[in-house]
């Protein structure tokens, strides 16, 4: 009897540590599509979400020179909006806009409205890879990113303000609190997302092209052959600056596609996508950007 419940308590000892292992390990080798989530702060409602990024897009626009091709505009935003009504928030309201330039970049605004470079448009090489990127871009809305800054750079600025009514800080001391964590105002397409923000876009846009009906594999080799890329070196900047590390990015989402495989015959590439390509060469060259006196 003694002997029996020695072994009993060895087996408990040995199972546990099993079970210790399996739970420090499986969380390591497999990920599953992130719950977005408003952060507890952010108490903006979609409506001022949207307002909040309609108004950004008014001053984008002023700021960038948009693609006059609508039929090439019309294909983006149809792709867009097929993606996008695969996406955990389908109840925005989806704009998707080319900016005419030769950057290879995208950037996304709140509620929706998501620019893709004309630079990335000549760079993708199949349709799977462009819906892999305009997915990811739907990601960050998604994921509440820049609303969730926005929020707390809000609630910073309102304490600056309550502490400079107490007599706490000064107007100087102020202006160098409110510059150094940005003020209320954000320039949405210059934000520099962190990396685990650019992740979860990474995997939330992964999940949305499948759900749309597109090979994943898209963003991987669009993101593969980005962090190879040796076009500009002043672009190549700007893009690691944007969405840093896409080496590690690429590993992270092949190892997820290894533990989740999706589903066979998955769309590639499309007729609309090589007219796109050909329409692209027709049309007259982006403007340069204009040099800095």
């Amino acid at each position: 009897m003694m002997k029996t419940t020695h072994f009993s308590r060895m087996a408990i000892k040995k199972l546990g540590g099993l079970l210790l292992l399996f739970v420090l390990v499986c969380p390591l080798v497999r990920a599953e599509e992130p719950t977005p989530s408003k952060a507890i702060y952010n108490t903006f409602s979609d409506a001022e979400e949207m307002a909040v990024g309609r108004k950004a897009a008014e001053e984008t626009d002023k700021q960038v020179v948009i693609l006059n091709a609508p039929l090439l505009t019309a294909y983006v935003n149809h792709l867009g909006q097929k993606v996008a009504q695969s996406s955990r928030r389908p109840e925005i309201q989806y704009t998707f806009k080319i900016v005419n330039t030769d950057d290879v970049n995208a950037f996304s605004l709140p509620g929706g409205y998501v620019y893709v470079y004309r630079g990335l448009m000549d760079f993708v090489q199949d349709e799977s890879e462009l819906a892999g990127v305009l997915a990811h871009e739907v990601g960050h809305v998604v994921a509440y990113h820049c609303m969730n800054d926005l929020a707390r750079r809000t609630l910073v600025d309102q304490g600056m303000q309550q502490l400079q009514k107490a007599g706490v800080l000064n107007d100087q001391q102020n202006v160098e609190l409110l510059q150094h964590y940005g003020g209320p105002i954000l320039l949405f397409a210059d934000r520099k997302f962190s990396r685990e923000e650019e992740s979860e876009a990474d995997m939330l846009g992964m999940y949305n092209a499948i759900r749309a009906g597109y090979d994943p594999e898209g963003l991987v080799t669009a993101l593969a052959r980005l962090s190879q890329f040796t076009g500009n070196p002043t672009l190549v900047e700007a893009l690691l600056m944007n969405h840093p590390l896409p080496a590690e990015r690429v590993k992270d989402l092949k190892a997820e596609l290894r533990q989740n495989p999706p589903p066979k015959g998955l769309e590639k590439d499309s007729l609309a996508f090589r007219a796109a390509k050909l329409q692209l060469k027709t049309l007259p060259p982006a403007p340069q950007p204009q040099k800095k006196q």
